[in-house]
């Protein structure tokens, strides 16, 4: 008797191993599963600016790196300026490339040149983690963005700034297919995992979620299709939680993320389609580190 509606993931080709280094970029489903690759022994770097929800703060990210590193070329100085830094109106201190997490706080006794060191050490590291990678993990929440009035800048996080700094847009299948298709350009030997992230994001009204999960999926699908390179593949998380786990039993109390129990089974099919099986004992014997050594008793 089958009681669910399993989603079928063939086995990839190419697949991760302890010798990988995965740097996972995106919504807080990215933060979710980078941490769990961490918590089995991976060689993983989580979202070094924080948690990015669209493609266009994605690919801002890369491109920033990527001059950072020297894999492209930028007129402009890629590193951030004191002119970047400003303060949140709770008192932390930010860039509109980062997420709130990222911040100093002035009542900790930090500057705004503190933040700028912190900002861009860690931007060097990430662009030295990023040119040594052979995996990247994308994950993409939203079609929608808010870009500054002033200067058309997709901001990572509007950082409680009032609501007239900024205009807020759809971003279309086309457009973030574009994005995508450059990303792909920018590492073509770098293997790219998209999928899309399977939290509610109800800001936008339960049609307008579907709305842009949909473009984004469309997004994702015409740029595989239409990659070159080859580096671009997929990863149905959203689907696994859609499809697989579609009962409330599978969502955390806010009912918008999914639970712990449902990250763990999406990462576990993502184990057995992307993960060399020759890990797996390996994984084991990690995870029983890690729990042990954060007194975790399940």
């Amino acid at each position: 008797m089958k009681i669910i509606t399993p989603v079928d993931i063939p086995v990839s080709e190419k697949q991760i191993d302890y010798s990988s280094k995965i740097l996972t970029l995106g919504s807080c489903f990215a933060d979710n599963m980078g941490e769990m690759m961490k918590m089995y022994g991976f060689d993983c770097m989580v979202n070094p600016f924080g948690t990015l929800y669209n493609v266009c703060s994605v690919y801002n990210s890369l491109v920033r790196m990527a001059a950072v590193c020297g894999v492209v070329r930028s007129a402009d100085n890629p590193m951030f300026t004191k002119g970047d830094v400003f303060l949140r109106p709770d008192g932390r201190f930010v860039t509109w490339a980062h997420h709130s997490r990222c911040g100093l706080k002035e009542a900790e006794g930090f500057t705004a040149d503190d933040f700028l060191k912190k900002a861009n050490a860690e931007l060097e590291a990430s662009s030295e983690f990023l040119y040594k990678a052979d995996t990247l993990i994308i994950t993409l929440g939203t079609s929608f963005v808010f870009k500054l009035k002033n200067t058309n800048f997709v901001v990572s996080n509007c950082h409680k700034r009032p609501a007239g700094e900024f205009v807020r847009e759809f971003i279309s299948a086309d457009e973030q297919k574009g994005l995508l298709l450059q990303i792909a350009e920018l590492f073509p030997k770098k293997r790219i995992i998209l999928n899309v992230s399977p939290i509610r994001h109800l800001a936008d009204g339960a049609h307008g979620n579907k709305v842009s999960k949909a473009t984004l999926l469309v997004a994702i699908d015409g740029a595989i299709k239409e990659d070159r390179t080859r580096a671009l593949e997929y990863f149905p998380s959203y689907e696994i939680m859609m499809d697989e786990l579609r009962d409330y039993r599978w969502y955390a109390e806010d009912m918008t993320h999914p639970s712990e129990v449902a990250q763990r089974y999406i990462f576990e099919r993502f184990t057995e389609s992307r993960i060399n099986p020759e890990c797996h004992s390996r994984m084991a014997e990690e995870i029983k580190k890690y729990k042990a050594s954060h007194h975790i008793q399940k």
